[in-house]
């Protein structure tokens, strides 16, 4: 009798997670699916005029630390 029990609990979790996963795809349904890599030769063009770009504003210079309002701090 326990080993019927048992076979009915675990069909009826079966049939649970089925119902789960046709309620998931239910929401999925009609939207197109976008791939990461559909467009990868636009991708690439705009990361090659994006590096020629950040390489022609030439080199980054820093200049002296901001003052930090108290006289002989050790920052």
């Amino acid at each position: 009798m326990q080993t019927l029990w048992t076979v009915v609990v675990l069909l009826a979790l079966v049939a649970l997670g089925a119902l789960f996963l046709a309620r998931l795809n239910a929401q999925n349904t009609g939207r197109m699916p976008h791939h990461r890599y559909a467009d990868w030769r636009e991708s690439r063009r705009l990361r090659k005029r994006q590096q020629a770009e950040a390489a022609g504003s030439g080199p980054h210079v820093a200049g002296p630390p901001p003052p930090s309002g108290k006289a002989g701090s050790d920052l």
